[in-house]
């Protein structure tokens, strides 16, 4: 199976090689149109149609460097949605795939890349951008990757970003890095949670060279440690310390959404302060914060999706929330606006 693996994989790079020498560094000229009719059911097919012919529309899910991930909504279902990774297929490309932004509205000309992967890899070849958001602008990574993993002795603790839907894919935070990780047997990925807290045991894979991919180390007498599982705080009243966070509004939330970037065993995570419970409570819950926010506000700097005040330390207390393995955030439940203390 490793063996097999190895080879699809090489497969599919010297096709992106040979893919980018026949393109060349221009983008192909293409019509982009939309057709509601071929996003029902997000048919594989029928998306591969769009990607191939007048182009493929959906908003960036992330953007870092030499990454890109894009998310495609079914019409009228908000909630049934999928994500490709986006692979240049020239220099060009790679340019305009590099100042996309989170929300952005996209539309992509390529083609469909049958890699060993359960998570669906498309070769753009050409792309225009739709629609622009402004919510999140002037960030700049500091993880440098593939560079900082190689010094580490095959070992590091990160966040739980996304598994794939087969469990051969696990995709990691390291610092303020996402990093794809190659699975073989799904048995190490089964149960475990956006935002769990993981040690893992990996090699640097050489191919693709970018974005970079490790792939866990099975061999290893431990591959891979969930060192604090988010799960288990469920249900659990618990008073968080940590820095105010905003999201703001976006094509993706209806207002602004706050939070508390919260450290624990020295990662972070964000916990996102909400009532479902009773709107005029929640209202008044958000009010308090974007007051708190206003009036701090000369201290806010960019996230990587998000911003946030390092100099405005919040508690809350409430009850904590997770109901989903692919939960974007836990969430503290609040009672009151109270809840909230400075």
């Amino acid at each position: 199976m490793r063996i097999r693996q190895i080879l699809l994989i090489a497969f599919v790079a010297l096709g992106l090689g040979l893919a980018t020498l026949v393109q060349g560094m221009g983008q192909p000229a293409f019509s982009c149109e939309y057709h509601q009719e071929a996003y029902e059911g997000l048919v594989t097919e029928q998306l591969e149609a769009e990607l191939t012919g007048s182009g493929l529309i959906g908003r960036v899910h992330g953007a870092a460097p030499a990454m890109a991930v894009l998310t495609v909504r079914e019409p009228d279902h908000f909630f049934n949605h999928r994500e490709f990774s986006l692979i240049p297929a020239n220099g060009e490309v790679r340019e305009a795939l590099g100042a996309i932004h989170r929300h952005d509205r996209i539309c992509i000309q390529g083609e469909w890349l049958h890699n060993p992967s359960s998570q669906p890899h498309l070769l753009v070849k050409g792309m225009e951008v739709l629609e622009t958001w402004q919510g999140v602008r002037g960030y700049e990574h500091q993880t440098q990757l593939p560079e900082d993993l190689l010094g580490r002795d095959g070992s590091l603790v990160g966040v739980v970003h996304a598994v794939g839907t087969e469990g051969d894919l696990l995709v990691v935070d390291y610092g303020d890095g996402v990093v794809p990780v190659v699975v073989t047997d799904p048995v190490w990925t089964a149960g475990l949670y956006r935002g769990d807290i993981v040690r893992l045991n990996y090699g640097v894979q050489r191919i693709p060279p970018r974005p970079p991919h490790l792939r866990l180390n099975e061999r290893a007498d431990q591959p891979l440690a969930v060192l604090d599982a988010i799960a288990s705080w469920h249900n659990q009243p618990k008073t968080l310390t940590g820095k105010l966070v905003k999201f703001p509004q976006s094509p993706q939330i209806q207002f602004d959404v706050y939070g508390l970037a919260v450290e624990t065993l020295g990662q972070q995570r964000i916990f996102t302060l909400v009532n479902f419970e009773d709107p005029e409570v929640f209202g008044a819950i958000r009010q308090r914060l974007a007051t708190l926010w206003e009036e701090n506000e000369g201290g806010a700097i960019a996230g990587r999706n998000y911003l946030i005040n390092p100099g405005l330390t919040l508690t809350a207390t409430g009850t904590i929330n997770v109901i989903s393995p692919e939960q974007a955030n836990p969430q503290i439940l609040l009672a009151t606006p109270e809840a909230i203390q400075q």
